[in-house]
């Protein structure tokens, strides 16, 4: 029920139980004269009648009051009905085509049809100028989705040339992800992934490389997604995974670095020199990932792998 329905409901019963009221006082009255004309006929002087008189005049000034009462409580129920109309949001107005026969006039019915053209083709302006709105947001949208998914794309491309990282395992990585998306949300993998590219920003590629090569990892944002279908779950876990690989705490030791040895005229410290024999190993393999950790942590350690 609406507040002007329940104010107008209320108005009628408030008139209905006051009118009640009134008849029952009234009828009350007319017994009290009744009585009061009948001692008045046997002895106008009896001192009863006295008492009725001042009854009857009681009765009276409760019946005048009542009324009073009445009258304040209706217009303060109009008062608040009044309100509530203006209050409720008018409904939007159907434009009706106006017919020649409503009208005793040919100029009452061309001022009418006039004004129906003019309140038409405005109707249908604002229309088309909402729609308009509503697409050159969507596309301002799209467009920022895909320069974001292009910055990322650059990124991962200079990723795999510091790293060496061939870019042929860094696709197939990203495949995975999708793909794995995909089956949790059918038909929106591609979507779906583009928009946490976007929401990560710098590090979404070291990110989606992770995710598409440790089985694990991507288990458990699969499960994220099925499970909580906001996804604010899998995109915590997606922050906390860019925070650590983007930013890895080093250990630290309290062990003295080897004394160096020299070799011609290069001095080459153990671990570098066991860096090195570990990383053309890999290299012989054709194990990029292998590389790829093994120069990031000779670089962690200050050596040079410019000639790696």
């Amino acid at each position: 029920m609406t507040e002007l329905a329940e104010v107008e409901e209320v108005e009628e019963e408030v008139t209905e139980d006051l009118a009640a009221e009134d008849q029952t006082d009234a009828d009350e009255l007319e017994e009290v004269i009744e009585e009061d004309w009948q001692k008045v006929e046997e002895d106008t002087q009896d001192p009863e009648y006295q008492v009725d008189g001042k009854l009857h005049q009681s009765m009276k000034e409760k019946l005048k009051g009542r009324v009073a009462d009445r009258d304040e409580t209706i217009e303060r129920l109009r008062r608040e009905r009044d309100e509530a109309k203006q209050r409720i949001a008018p409904e939007p107005t159907v434009l009706v085509r106006p017919k020649s026969e409503d009208f005793y006039t040919d100029e009452e019915y061309e001022a009418a049809k006039e004004s129906y053209d003019y309140a038409r083709q405005t109707e249908i302006w604002n229309r088309n100028q909402s729609q308009k709105e509503q697409q050159e947001a969507q596309k301002r949208a799209r467009q920022a989705l895909v320069e974001t998914v292009d910055k990322h794309y650059e990124r991962a491309a200079e990723l795999t040339e510091k790293s060496g990282i061939k870019p042929e395992i860094f696709k197939e990585a990203d495949a995975t992800v999708r793909r794995a998306v995909d089956s949790v949300k059918p038909g929106m993998g591609d979507l779906v992934v583009d928009q946490v590219i976007s929401i990560m920003g710098e590090g979404s590629e070291k990110v989606l490389y992770f995710l598409g090569r440790n089985k694990p990892a991507l288990d458990r944002f699969q499960s994220l997604l099925a499970t909580d279908p906001s996804g604010m779950k899998a995109a915590v876990y997606l922050g906390q995974e860019k925070q650590r690989l983007t930013n890895p705490t080093k250990p630290r030791s309290s062990a003295k670095p080897p004394a160096p040895s020299v070799q011609g005229d290069e001095v080459v410290t153990a671990s570098a020199s066991k860096l090195r024999k570990a990383y053309n190993k890999a290299d012989k393999d054709g194990n990029a990932q292998a590389r790829y950790d093994i120069k990031k942590k000779a670089k962690e350690q200050k050596i040079d792998v410019s000639e790696w």
